[in-house]
C-alpha cells in the first residue's frame, strides 16, 4: 500500500511539473500579487488568460469575493473584460476568457 501512495505522489508531482514547465517555456509568465500572495499570470491566446498560485501546493480562492479579486487581477493585466471563467487543474488554476472589444471603464 505504501508503494502505491509513493507512486501516486511521484506521478502527481511529475505531471504538475511537466504542465507548469510547458506553460513557462511557451508563454510569458508574469508574477502578480493577489491578496498579498504571489501568483503566476499567463496570456495563452488573444482571448484566454490563466492564473495560478506561484506555490503549486496552494489552491485558488473559490468564494465569491476571492474569485472576484482573481478576475479583477486578470482584467487589470489584460485591459479587457472577463466574459467567462472556470477553475481547472484541480482548483489550482483559473482560466478566463476576455473580450478586448469591451475595454474596462475605470
Amino acid at each position: 500500500m505504501n508503494a502505491l501512495k509513493v507512486m501516486l505522489v511521484l506521478s502527481t508531482t511529475y505531471t504538475s511539473a511537466c504542465t507548469f514547465s510547458a506553460l513557462s517555456e511557451t508563454f510569458e509568465v508574469q508574477k502578480v500579487m493577489v491578496d498579498g500572495e504571489p501568483h503566476l499570470l499567463s496570456q495563452l491566446t488573444a482571448s484566454t488568460w490563466t492564473l495560478r498560485p506561484s506555490n503549486q501546493h496552494l489552491r485558488l480562492a473559490t468564494d465569491a469575493a476571492g474569485k472576484a479579486e482573481l478576475l479583477k487581477t486578470i482584467e487589470k493585466a489584460s485591459g479587457c473584460k472577463v466574459t467567462d471563467s472556470n477553475y481547472s487543474n484541480r482548483g489550482q488554476q483559473l482560466d478566463a476568457q476576455v473580450d478586448c472589444g469591451q475595454q474596462l471603464q475605470n
